[in-house]
Parts: C-alpha cells; structure tokens; sequence
C-alpha cells in the first residue's frame, strides 16, 4: 500500500503536437514574430495568390494548446485524386530544434496524406553559404548543411541545385544592411553621376494605383506577369502598408537648361580636341578623345532634342522608370522594375537602386533585398550583365540550402514522377530568351 506521505511525482506530460488549419489572422500574427519571417509567408501573400491557379491554406502546430510552429500552404491538383503543396520559403519552424523538426513534420504529413496529397514543396531561407565574386569563393555554413541531412533523414528529397533561375524562387540572394551602409564604398563615377542626375531636374516620387499602368509600360517580362497581377498584388498589399510604388521623374525645363549647359562645355572641350586633332592626325590618343567627344555632344543633342519634342505637346515632366517595392518587418524587397531608355544621357536604373537605398536607410529600414542573381562565375555566363549591375551596390550574397520536396505519399509521389507530371509542373528553362 502507498503511505499517505509517499511522494507522487505530479510531473505532467506534455499533450502530443497537434496540426490543425488556422485563421489567417492567427497566422499572420504567429508569422510576424518568427525568426524567418517572409513576406512569402504572410496573409496577404495568401490573398495574393488566390487570384491564382493555387488554394490557400494556413496551418498551425498546437502543443499544450499553444501555437509552435506553422506555414502558408499553397496547393493545387497535379493529377486525378491527387495534389501538391507549396509552402513558399518554408515552414516557420525552428529548423535547429531537432525533436520538433521531427515531431512537426511527421505530423505535417500525416495531416496532408489524409487530404490526398503527394507531397509539400519548401525552399527555406536558411543561408547555406555566403559567396565572395571578387574571389570566386564560397563559405559554407556546416551547422546548414548538417541541416540538409537531418531533413533527408526525415524524409524531405533534396532537389537539384540550380546555377541560374531554374528554381520557383532565387537560390542566391544580394543582401544590403542599409544601416551600416556607406554609399562611399560605389564607384566614383557612378556617385558623381547621381549628383548630376538630381542637378538636372531627376528625382524620386511616390506613386499609387493610378501610376501602375504608367509603371507596366517600362516592365520587360509581360508573359508571366500582367498589369492586373500588379494591380492585384498592389491592392492586396496597400491595406497592410506593405508596398510602395517609387517613380523616377524628369522635369524637362531642368534638364534641358542642364543639357544646354553641358553641351557648351562639352563644345569647348571639343574644339580644343579638334585642334589638337589637326595637328596631330595620326595620334591615336587624340583620335580616341575625339570620338568620345563627338559621341557626347551627339548623345546630349538627341536628349535636347527629345525633351524639347515633348514640351512641345506641353508636358512639363515624365516618368521615365519605376520600382515595385515590399515592405516587411524592416525588410524591403525589390519585386520589379522598369525604365524608359530614350533619354541616352540618364542612367535610370542605376540611379533608381541609388535612390532606393538612400530612402529606405534614411526611414530606418534594415535590410534590402535585390532579389536574385546568378552564381555562375565564369565570363559565358548569360546572366553576367544582371550579376555585374546588381554586385555594383556592394551586397552581401548568400545561398540557400534550396529546394526540398517533403514525400508525404511516396506510391502518388513515384508516380507523378513516372508519368513526368512533376517535371512538366516545376520546369523552368535555366536561360530565359
């Protein structure tokens, strides 16, 4: 028999995980404080993507009924009685606590086998390596790659890894720490270019849904996304502060007065070269200088000559390039942009990122995201000029570990492979034309 003194260990064990579908709002709340927050991983990229061909679904990982772990689920069927799901840059899980990475994804799929699907696609932002061009070196993080191991030991097939854009989101990332940021570190030229550029009537505005049409005119890539995506995305977005739209404008009446100035000095320097030209006429040197003096005046005279055609239909100014920016808890990324090339003399892009980085570190953003480049090193690479502009603004590059598919049902998931469903679903052509 037990004494009534006997001591009785009244320890209580903790209830087991439990995956449960949430409220967007619980999530969104849950999502905002957590250690890999995403703008992918909020409510309002779930809103977003219900204009699309996917579903949306929240779910959340209870323990003692307090919330411990969750994502954003994307899915889709991908054959009959079947589908996949997407969490876009991963579960909100700490991905370091090995017992509740175990626990949650063994629950993660039994909860998605009991709803048909095939498997879950993640591709978290967790930095496998930071990468040096200068030296065309990687350090890799080996806590993160132990990582990878650990996940394919629970069951997660680690994809191919792409050098380009093969992958649904950027594997390699340029990463700027707007607060410790010196904009001394660009080039020389570049810096007294931005300082011309705004002398000549060039500046930074803010712009609203009714200048989405005027900011699509300049984007590239029309096929994969249109003027009602970005409407959509802009709208979804604005009710939460979480987007910007920046514009570059051009007053003509500065610049042309700017032009003029230029151009006489540029005039000058010219005569002297044509003297010197005279005299000397198999010089190569003054050859040289000749020709890229003539070039300039060339160039600003087209410039005069296109402002000027466009006050005459009295336009006082115009944007001439824009910028489709997230804002996320202190996180800005870069979604697109787009400028006008016919004023030869304005490097609009260049100073679009300029004016970027000025603002955003001027209201107390930390971190900017230039969204993707490539790590292919070598001179053939087809993205070399997209690498070359955006290395420019000295980021801190990192890779991430990548994609990983969680097999929830391994007989759907072998034969959605078979049938080449999978590859006809995920292809993306390493080099787009």
């Amino acid at each position: 028999f037990f004494s009534k003194y006997a001591i009785i260990n009244l320890d209580k064990k903790e209830d087991p995980m439990t995956i449960k579908e949430i409220d967007g709002n619980v999530f969104g709340e849950f999502a905002s404080n957590h250690m890999l927050k995403n703008y992918f991983q909020t409510k309002e990229y779930g809103d977003l993507m219900k204009y699309s061909d996917f579903s949306v679904m929240y779910i959340g990982a209870f323990q003692n009924n307090i919330l411990i772990a969750a994502s954003l689920i994307l899915h889709k069927s991908i054959g009959t009685g079947m589908r996949y799901g997407y969490a876009p840059r991963g579960f909100l899980v700490d991905y370091y606590d090995t017992d509740l990475l175990s626990e949650f994804t063994k629950k993660v799929k039994d909860f998605f086998f009991k709803r048909g699907f095939a498997f879950i696609k993640i591709n978290p932002e967790i930095t496998y390596s930071t990468i040096n061009f200068d030296e065309k070196s990687k350090t890799i993080s080996s806590r993160n790659k132990k990582l990878i191991d650990q996940l394919k030991n629970l069951g997660y097939d680690k994809l191919k890894d792409n050098l380009y854009f093969e992958s649904l989101l950027p594997k390699y990332t340029p990463i700027i720490n707007l607060q410790s940021y010196d904009k001394n570190v660009l080039d020389k030229n570049m810096l007294d270019n931005m300082k011309k550029y705004e002398l000549s009537g060039v500046k930074i505005v803010s712009g609203g849904e009714n200048d989405l049409e005027t900011f699509y005119k300049f984007v590239d890539d029309k096929e994969t996304k249109t003027l009602t995506y970005y409407k959509y995305f802009y709208n979804t977005f604005v009710k939460s502060n979480m987007v910007d739209l920046l514009l570059i404008e051009v007053n003509y009446d500065t610049y042309v007065k700017y032009l003029q100035k230029e151009y006489i000095f540029e005039q000058e320097k010219n005569e002297k070269i044509n003297i010197e030209f005279h005299d000397n006429p198999n010089n190569a040197d003054i050859y040289n200088r000749k020709m890229k003096s003539d070039q300039i005046m060339a160039r600003i005279s087209s410039d005069i000559a296109t402002a000027n055609n466009r006050m005459k239909d009295n336009d006082i100014k115009e944007i001439i390039g824009g910028a489709f920016i997230v804002k996320y808890q202190g996180r800005i990324t870069i979604i697109m942009t787009g400028n006008n090339s016919e004023f030869t003399g304005i490097d609009v892009k260049t100073y679009l990122y300029y004016k970027i980085i000025e603002e955003y570190k001027k209201a107390g953003y930390l971190y900017l995201d230039l969204n993707g480049i490539t790590a292919d090193f070598s001179e053939t690479n087809p993205y070399k000029e997209l690498n070359k502009f955006k290395l420019k603004y000295k980021p801190q590059v990192y890779e991430y570990i990548g994609e990983l598919d969680l097999i929830v049902n391994k007989p759907f998931h072998q034969l959605l492979w078979s049938t080449n469903k999978i590859q006809k679903e995920f292809y993306k052509p390493a080099i787009k034309k």
